[in-house]
């Protein structure tokens, strides 16, 4: 701006001292110059926002980027499509001899190791490199709620051959179009938290062309994708690999013993928030079913599944009094987890979504917001300003409320998250009215 007002002050000066200025209208010249100026510095300032906006998008990138390494690698090595996400906890030992799966949404749990055919017949070798992974996974095991007396049986070691089947690269296709979704929606996220005074058709039009390189992108990770799957199943089909392999389910009484472990940071963050521990409950429980080494690709870390740039760095900024993002060490950490996730949810209530009358909708309102932003929640009612849905909203039931965010919420995701923590909620909600009895 000082540069803006230096240019004026000489264009003044110059105007005035020029021998043909009109006498009738002096500063006619000045008013055409300025207005130039201002012209010049309004698309200089939209280039910066695009510019801006579209390092938050290759932030994005790079870390799809990973998980599309990642998963070619799975391919390869294992003939599946599972790496670690808020879902799955994958863990490969140094020498990728050997591979541990933790499905949290299926409750099982896969070991896989690499073998000679020499072994592949000797039970006993078999039964003994399946123990060797189990018994070096010890401290995972107590960080999932499993005691090692889960894997006394080992009549389920098989051999398998390392043979990609159709329904992995189905649901790789599956997975970017999700991945797709959520980029769009922390997008969405991003630029609402923005607090930068941009005109409203320059910033639609930015979130415009940003969505539409996100669905180029996704069509062209699809066919990258599709050719390596290929080219891998042709390999092994030459050069087939047998793995040893063996599952185990996971109790039922293990996500339990998971969550116990963050009681006492819930209730803590629950009574300095106003908030009830079910909702942070059930918001952690569908995030990450209390794992706490939990990593999406969007990316998001933790209990709570928090984004760095969005929500973590928004309640750094108004809650901690730091403008800047936090960090997947810091959001790693259980406890600053769940202030953070907690803080946000408080966030959501008093400033983004303020102003909702009934308790029941507002809760609706602010575990959709949770997972795609306040604007979002907003388009859901046909509305582009959150103060004019809220007006809609107050003049609905929360029952009305609920059904127009499970069918107008514009991501697939959100709709499905909504109803998965609602069911989660109402849950708690009984447990702890049955344990106050």
């Amino acid at each position: 701006m000082n540069k803006f007002r230096k240019s004026i002050v000489f264009l003044a000066i110059n105007l005035l001292l020029v021998a043909n200025v009109s006498a009738n209208d002096p500063f006619t010249n000045l008013d055409n110059e300025v207005a130039k100026l201002s012209i010049d510095d309004s698309i200089e300032f939209d280039q910066w926002y695009a510019n801006h906006i579209n390092e938050f998008a290759q932030w994005q990138k790079i870390h799809l980027n990973q998980w599309d390494k990642e998963q070619q690698s799975s391919i390869v090595k294992w003939g599946d499509s599972k790496t670690s996400s808020q879902d799955m906890h994958v863990i490969n030992n140094k020498n990728n001899t050997s591979r541990t799966v933790i499905d949290f949404k299926n409750n099982e749990i896969i070991i896989n190791v690499k073998i000679n055919e020499a072994d592949e017949t000797n039970i006993q070798q078999k039964q003994i490199a399946v123990q060797n992974v189990i018994s070096s996974n010890k401290k995972l095991w107590s960080e999932v709620g499993l005691a090692e007396s889960v894997f006394s049986k080992m009549d389920s070691v098989a051999v398998v051959d390392v043979l990609p089947e159709n329904s992995v690269l189905e649901d790789i296709k599956n997975k970017i179009q999700r991945q797709t979704e959520q980029q769009m929606s922390q997008l969405d996220i991003f630029m609402e938290q923005e607090n930068i005074s941009i005109d409203e058709s320059s910033k639609q039009k930015v979130l415009s062309q940003q969505k539409q390189i996100m669905s180029k992108e996704q069509g062209n990770r699809i066919k990258k994708h599709t050719k390596n799957f290929e080219q891998a199943k042709n390999h092994q089909i030459k050069k087939p690999i047998k793995l040893v392999q063996y599952k185990v389910s996971i109790p039922k009484t293990a996500i339990s013993e998971r969550a116990k472990n963050y009681i006492p940071h819930i209730d803590t963050e629950s009574i300095k928030q106003n908030l009830p521990s079910s909702l942070i409950l059930a918001i952690m429980h569908t995030e990450s079913h209390f794992n706490p080494n939990a990593k999406s690709h969007v990316p998001a870390y933790g209990l709570m599944q928090i984004v760095p740039n969005t929500a973590g760095h928004d309640v750094n900024k108004l809650y901690r009094g730091k403008d800047s993002p936090m960090t997947a060490t810091e959001l790693y950490d259980p406890k600053v987890n769940i202030e953070t996730g907690t803080a946000y949810l408080k966030i959501l209530q008093s400033r983004y979504l303020k102003g909702i009358n009934d308790p029941q909708s507002a809760m609706y309102s602010i575990i959709s917001a949770y997972n795609t932003g306040s604007g979002n929640v907003a388009k859901a009612f046909g509305s582009k300003s959150v103060n004019a849905a809220i007006n809609k909203i107050n003049k609905m039931n929360s029952d009305q409320v609920y059904q127009q965010l499970i069918t107008n919420l514009p991501y697939e995701e959100t709709r499905n998250y909504l109803q998965k923590v609602n069911k989660r909620l109402q849950q708690y909600n009984k447990s702890y009215q049955q344990s106050a009895l």
